[in-house]
């Protein structure tokens, strides 16, 4: 019987980014997958800033970045009227290094993230499937793997990762209630020219008394992703329609006028809203599609499946290296299972509404909807929240085990952050970065990094020097601490957070605020470190 600490099933994009976070880690594992190779066609394509702010920390945002469209500004338009233009450049601009969304569809993501595993050493076994699996709790899982020359292997993992798509066979293999249904409507997505007079470059949702169709801009002149609902008598097999079939009633659904040019790949589906009950079980997990699946509505699955496994992958190599408990994985679920259920409601709520042919729902689609948008959106903390909501910027961690704020004081009580939040954006000049960096790609080191800021220098390097000596001594290799006095480049991280006097950061490996305290001697990060690690300071 073969061995890896860590066998990972599927490499799509969740998959493929738990391999390039465990690479970084330094983690043993194995990567398996039943197709021949990379993705070719997909239908993911919305790649949100909280994403771009993990690549850009793997060092690949800025390819990502140019391989796609970044799309500044959204539309929404009920019938001929635009009822809504949502800036997304402006509203994100102070919240993250990527206020846009970025259209890059998941085949590209997947050769971006390949391409950097194969960077690493690594590599994917492809064409080697998973055929059966013994979730021993006590010692790990048993796989069995066959290969695409037919050879059977039987391969014991200390952990297991199911990556490996909404109609997971690991899932079904561990037993796993995959609950919801499946939406009435079927869905279509179309590669295509569109010619129209509204602005090219835009995201585009428009709403009619049925339906409505969403136009993604993609690279190419004119070329748009072309998302929405089958109409109802479009008639033959969902599977084997051409775009050609349902052309006429889409335009029919739009009370905009628009032509269709070549369509150069269009696709029929089926969607699901379903969640498993628990993302671990035994040695084993769950991440992405595997473990929840909903509307495409806000472009969030790909990237939720992406934040899933970088939380999971950090507390996953310090189990494996031996330099935590097991129990730190129990975190995973805790922490990501909640963003889940939120996202299902979310998205379920937002497809119900556009999608409803009540006759009530309908008219207040149609003629409240739009004047009701135009005043709420008209408020910038309105605008801000959704901006955070949609990036997934707004994620937090707040009532989470791991997550670690001291008492009242007055200088913490002035902080606007809190533990379990992500760390908020900042622009880092020199000398600390130069050139100036956004504080995700500062701290770019794979580990743990603690932040010891303080308005005035003195004495802070020796401290410095003092905390990552015991730090390293305790857990080599996994803590960088920093030493930031003001006027060395990080003002706007003392803004950010809030700091007016002095403070200690220990942000995790994924960019979330672990604890956060404003006395340097305190027991604080020593107290975190014992009870969530059971690592002891000397």
């Amino acid at each position: 019987m073969s061995h890896t600490p860590v066998l990972i099933v599927g490499a799509g994009p969740t998959g493929l980014m738990l391999a390039c976070q465990l690479a970084r880690f330094g983690v043993e594992f194995r990567i398996v997958d039943g197709k021949a190779g990379p993705t070719r066609e997909s239908r993911a394509l919305g790649v949100q800033a909280r994403t771009l702010e993990l690549f850009d920390a793997m060092g690949i945002a800025a390819e990502a970045v140019a391989q796609g469209r970044a799309t500044f500004a959204g539309n929404i338009y009920v019938g001929r009227r635009r009822v809504q233009r949502i800036p997304l450049g402006d509203i994100g601009q102070a919240v993250t290094p990527f206020p846009y969304l970025l259209i890059l569809e998941q085949s590209r993501n997947e050769a971006l993230l390949y391409q950097t595993l194969r960077a690493a050493g690594r590599d994917v076994e492809w064409q080697t499937s998973l055929v059966d699996l013994r979730n021993e709790d006590a010692t790990g899982a048993v796989a069995t793997l066959r290969h695409a020359d037919g050879r059977s292997e039987t391969l014991h993992c200390d952990w297991l990762v199911g990556c490996d798509g909404a109609r997971s066979p690991v899932r079904e293999q561990l037993g796993l209630p995959f609950s919801g249904g499946t939406y009435e409507n079927a869905f279509y997505v179309a590669d295509t020219r569109v010619d129209w007079a509204l602005p090219h470059g835009e995201l585009t949702v428009c709403l009619s008394s049925e339906t409505f169709v969403v136009f993604f801009p993609m690279p190419g002149e004119q070329r748009y992703r072309v998302i929405g609902t089958l109409p109802r008598d479009a008639g033959g097999d969902v599977p084997v329609l051409r775009f050609e079939d349902i052309e006429a009633a889409v335009r029919a659904q739009m009370d905009i006028e628009v032509r269709f040019g070549e369509t150069a790949w269009f696709s029929s589906y089926r969607v699901h809203h379903r969640c498993v009950e628990r993302l671990r079980a035994g040695r084993c997990f769950v991440a992405g599609d595997a473990a929840h699946v909903h509307s495409p509505v806000g472009a969030q699955g790909m990237n939720t499946g992406l934040q899933d496994v970088c939380n999971l992958a950090w507390k996953l190599a310090l189990v494996v290296q031996g330099r935590a408990r097991d129990d730190l994985l129990d975190s995973y679920h805790a922490e990501r299972w909640p963003v889940a259920q939120q996202l299902l409601k979310t998205t379920d709520s937002a497809f119900q509404f556009i999608t409803s042919p009540n006759p009530l729902v309908r008219a207040f689609r149609l003629h409240v909807f739009p004047r009701i948008a135009a005043r709420v959106m008209a408020r910038p903390a309105v605008r801000k929240r959704l901006f955070r909501l949609i990036s997934q910027t707004g994620i937090h961690y707040r009532d989470s085990r791991l997550s670690q704020s001291p008492g009242v004081t007055p200088a913490a009580a002035a902080m606007t952050v809190r533990a379990g939040d992500r760390l908020p954006y900042a622009e880092i000049a020199a000398p600390l970065a130069d050139p100036s960096a956004s504080v995700y790609a500062w701290l770019a080191a794979p580990g743990f990094h603690v932040l010891l800021l303080q308005r005035e220098r003195e004495g802070l390097e020796a401290l410095a020097a003092t905390w990552a000596a015991q730090l390293e001594s305790a857990c080599p290799g996994w803590f960088h601490v920093h030493a930031v006095a003001s006027g060395q480049g990080a003002d706007a991280l003392f803004d950010a957070l809030g700091v007016t006097g002095r403070v200690m950061v220990l942000v995790r490996p994924d960019q979330y605020i672990a604890c956060v305290d404003d006395r340097f001697e305190s027991p604080v990060l020593e107290a975190w470190l014992e009870r969530t690690l059971g690592l002891r300071i000397a």
